[in-house]
């Protein structure tokens, strides 16, 4: 069996075309993979109390590393993830993620307002009312994604 891949711009659609003489159990398995990973796409499996949950990346407000453990802060709860925080950071970033300090990365739309602070920091009201310091070397990446200019 041959396998090609071909990238394409992030604008277009991302299809997978299968040409095969049947639909033996080895591709079906390979749809069912697929399926599975877009249906799990809007999520991150975490865990509180040594009970797993699968949490939309849309209610997480935002991400910190402590003590080398990573966890997900949504309006009401934090629960504990497995994965390093650049690689989150790397499959986050298509969904609104950006980084704001070394150890944390916020989810961009669940700002509410932020203001610049004396240090040239900035601090961030979220949408559940909670706030986060945005640092100085992390402002430039925050005003690129709000499509500000540096001058501003």
């Amino acid at each position: 069996m041959k396998v090609q891949i071909d990238i394409i711009s992030e604008v277009e659609e991302e299809v997978v075309h299968f040409q095969v003489h049947s639909v033996e159990k080895n591709i079906n398995r390979a749809i069912q993979i697929l399926n599975s990973a877009e249906k799990d796409a809007g999520s991150l499996l975490c865990k509180k109390d040594e009970t797993f949950y699968k949490i939309k990346k849309d209610d997480i407000f935002y991400l910190e590393t402590m003590d080398r453990k990573v966890f997900v802060y949504t309006e009401k709860d934090t629960f504990e993830i497995a994965e390093k925080l650049y690689v989150l950071e790397e499959q986050l970033y298509p969904y609104g993620f950006i980084r704001i300090s070394k150890s944390m990365l916020l989810n961009f739309n669940q700002i509410y307002s932020f203001y610049p602070k004396l240090s040239g920091n900035l601090e961030a009201l979220l949408l559940n009312q909670e706030k986060v310091i945005i640092s100085r070397r992390y402002v430039a990446g925050l005003k690129r994604k709000l499509g500000m200019g540096e001058n501003e």
